[in-house]
């Protein structure tokens, strides 16, 4: 690439590390994710801008105080909300997404500064006019639930403490109060979509891109589809590409090594599909393994799952197709709860011609019996019940159990259905009816060797 040329090989590594976090963290302000991303972004800024655009198709956006990644979005992902607390472990709710966008419509018409209180009234007011959700200052729950949402934009540098303290607000209003200063730069920059929202029928519509009608623009969007994917997804999965994106990506074009080459991460191929390997250990949102009860869980739950599918001497087990991919699900959950009061529907301009057929002939034939099996539907996974997973967790806690948090020991089911989603996130297992199924990614985990630590246990008043 003609934006790689320009950076030498002695600044590469800085080059790679300014990609990372962009890629990251699509919005960086003076003190978000920390106070180094800012300045390395605007250093390289010109060949990110080109490289970004010319592989993603992404838009690079610079203002004195803000970078903004405008991404491409091809899917909807339900594994990286929002999270409020002082570990920013607790996921967005409904109730804090909505407080969240409420918040940022009322700061954009506010002053230089406002008050929590102020802000929490006009928030309330608004709320009002939605069917189903409310914000009374005088329930508890939902001063929580307001002050995670600014809390979430406190952190990113759109509001920032001038005077007081939110906690004691939340403990008793009459009591407490907090005034923020607002940065209009980051406000802007936080969120501003693709369309009018009020235009279009379907959130699907945010996802759309028109398609090429040449062969090389067909070529270079899916391409582009497919860096995108590897960037954004734990492991990429053939299965789970259009045909076009799966020869693309089996084709030996070089798109996995244009991405290795701009982040600096290692390139793994197996044959169910393509990973980036995060060497650097500061490209997730997640590492895994991790630290926590949960993560730790997790990791033994692989194990544990990956040496029950190559068990010789157990039974077999059931084997079933994957299912939809959660997009689609999430798209039709969205679009059968959009309000349809203030829609405004355009004028249907007529459907657009279809595309020609590809005729591209740089398919890899070594993946032909694959294409044709994912064509039919038969790719299929291993089964592992409901029943099982709740054994298996039983007898984790009794090998394992001193080791973990009490909340999390004293609740067995939530701690599984913690640890399963922290996997299904992942991508190494799918949700089915009755059970999960065994993703190629959990075979990385078979072998994984856990030392746990013990915990020191509390003295007595009589031990000397």
């Amino acid at each position: 690439m003609t934006a790689a040329i320009e950076v030498s090989a002695l600044e590469r590594a800085a080059y790679q590390k300014a990609a990372r976090t962009i890629l990251n963290s699509p919005l960086i302000t003076e003190i978000y994710p920390n106070t180094e991303a800012l300045p390395l972004v605007r250093r390289w800024a010109a060949p990110l801008r080109a490289e970004l655009a010319d592989l993603f198709d992404y838009r690079l956006e610079l203002t004195p105080t803000t970078a903004r990644l405008v991404r491409t979005r091809d899917t909807l992902d339900a594994s990286q909300p929002a999270t409020a607390g002082a570990a920013a472990d607790r996921p967005f709710d409904r109730r804090r997404y909505a407080y969240l966008a409420l918040s940022l419509a009322v700061l954009g018409r506010s002053g230089t500064q406002i008050a929590l209180s102020e802000l929490a009234e006009r928030v309330a007011a608004e709320a009002e006019r939605i069917d189903g959700l409310d914000l009374n200052p005088e329930k508890a729950a939902d001063r929580g639930a307001f002050v995670d949402a600014a809390a979430w934009l406190e952190a990113r540098g759109a509001i920032r403490l001038a005077d007081g303290n939110a906690r004691r607000w939340v403990d008793d209003p009459s009591a407490g109060e907090a005034l923020y200063d607002v940065d209009r730069d980051v406000l802007r920059a936080l969120y501003r979509p693709s369309r009018v929202l009020q235009h279009i029928s379907s959130v699907s519509a945010l996802l759309e891109r028109p398609e090429g009608v040449s062969r090389d623009t067909r070529r270079r969007e899916a391409a582009q589809r497919v860096r995108r994917a590897l960037v954004e997804q734990p492991v990429v999965y053939y299965r789970a590409l259009e045909p076009a994106d799966r020869t693309m990506l089996r084709s030996g074009a070089g798109v996995d090594l244009d991405v290795a080459r701009l982040t600096g991460m290692a390139v793994e191929r197996r044959a169910e599909g393509v990973a980036l390997l995060d060497v650097s250990g500061m490209f997730s949102d997640r590492r895994f393994p991790g630290g926590g009860t949960v993560a730790q869980v997790a990791l033994l739950l692989a194990n544990r799952i990956a040496d029950r599918v190559l068990d010789p001497d157990a039974l077999p087990l059931a084997q079933l197709s994957a299912p939809e991919p959660g997009s689609a699900r999430l798209v039709l959950a969205l679009d059968q709860s959009m309000p349809r009061t203030d829609l405004m529907v355009e004028l249907d301009q007529g459907a657009p011609e279809p595309a020609p057929a590809d005729t591209d002939s740089t398919a890899n034939t070594d993946g032909a019996e694959q294409d044709a099996e994912i064509a039919s539907g038969a790719t299929s996974y291993p089964l592992v019940e409901d029943g099982w997973l709740r054994g298996t967790i039983t007898e984790l806690l009794d090998s394992y159990g001193a080791t973990f948090g009490a909340v999390w020991v004293a609740d067995p089911d939530r701690l599984l259905a913690a640890a399963v989603q922290v996997l299904t996130d992942l991508t190494m297992v799918a949700r089915v009816p009755g059970g999960l199924l065994a993703l190629p990614l959990l075979a990385r985990y078979r072998n994984a060797v856990v030392s746990i630590r013990q915990r020191p246990s509390a003295a007595g008043l009589f031990d000397l």
